[in-house]
């Protein structure tokens, strides 16, 4: 049996429960930092309850050995240096109490969402589309989907050999902005593009507007980019991913 050993903050649905969303944070924020996103969609989404976890403290490289929130170490943002794997497997378990939690509650796997911002949406790729070598005899969640915001593909050179079965058919919503300069644009692009190649998502490019929007909450990742933004969400994002939740953890949902 899962143990939660994460902190977390819980904002609860406004009326009957039938969906969850995990919010993961970047390094340096905690589940606090969800709230605003968490205060302008409730409102669409009345049946979902928002899990906030906070990650542990540990000393960062690329800030110094900075004591900081972080799911794992980032030797620098060049991204070239070897990954903490081991730290990033550690984090996958904690999330994977948290998905477990909501299970044994009785929400069905298929309607919990994994969503990351930064080095969380790296963490909820590896959570969410990870399966066979992340745990032990696991196969991975079948969720509702993933959503990954500014964030990137973690253990690129052995993801192929980590992925669940269940990924190919698992609904991927990526945002990025073109003007990001912690986690570049053209390596978000990249990460996109090895999920396709490596592993065999589909991927559909957000350049197509409203044609792209169109096939949200469809298997494989759709990668839009949002231009001029930072290394943040923008409300054309926000509003993206809220018709993404809408289509794969609908309201109208009665099992």
């Amino acid at each position: 049996m899962s143990v939660v050993t994460l902190p977390f903050l819980v904002v609860q649905p406004t009326k009957a429960h039938t969906a969850t969303v995990i919010c993961v944070h970047g390094i340096g924020d905690d589940g606090r930092g969800w709230i605003p996103l968490t205060n302008e969609l409730a409102s669409a989404l009345p049946h979902v309850k928002w899990v906030l976890p906070h990650a542990p403290q540990r000393p960062v490289t690329v800030y110094n050995k900075e004591w900081l929130r972080a799911w794992f170490d980032i030797p620098s943002f060049s991204f070239t240096e070897t990954e903490d794997a081991p730290g990033m497997l550690d984090s996958v378990r904690k999330l994977d109490a948290l998905v477990k939690a909501e299970v044994d509650a009785g929400i069905p796997q298929e309607r919990i969402v994994l969503n990351g911002f930064s080095q969380g949406g790296a963490m909820v790729l590896l959570s969410g589309l990870g399966g066979r070598a992340v745990r032990e005899g696991g196969e991975g969640w079948k969720l509702a989907g993933v959503v990954v915001m500014s964030g990137w593909l973690p253990l690129r050179d052995r993801f192929k050999s980590l992925i669940s079965p269940h990924a190919l058919t698992m609904p991927v919503f990526w945002g990025h902005g073109t003007d990001d300069p912690l986690v570049r644009y053209s390596f978000g692009r990249k990460s996109a593009e090895i999920l396709k190649d490596q592993v065999g998502l589909a991927l559909r490019w957000g350049d197509k507007g409203e044609a792209e929007r169109a096939a949200f909450g469809s298997a494989g990742v759709s990668f839009l980019g949002y231009d001029g933004v930072l290394h943040a969400a923008c409300s054309k994002e926000r509003a993206d991913l809220k018709e993404f939740l809408k289509r794969v953890i609908p309201d109208n949902h009665t099992g």
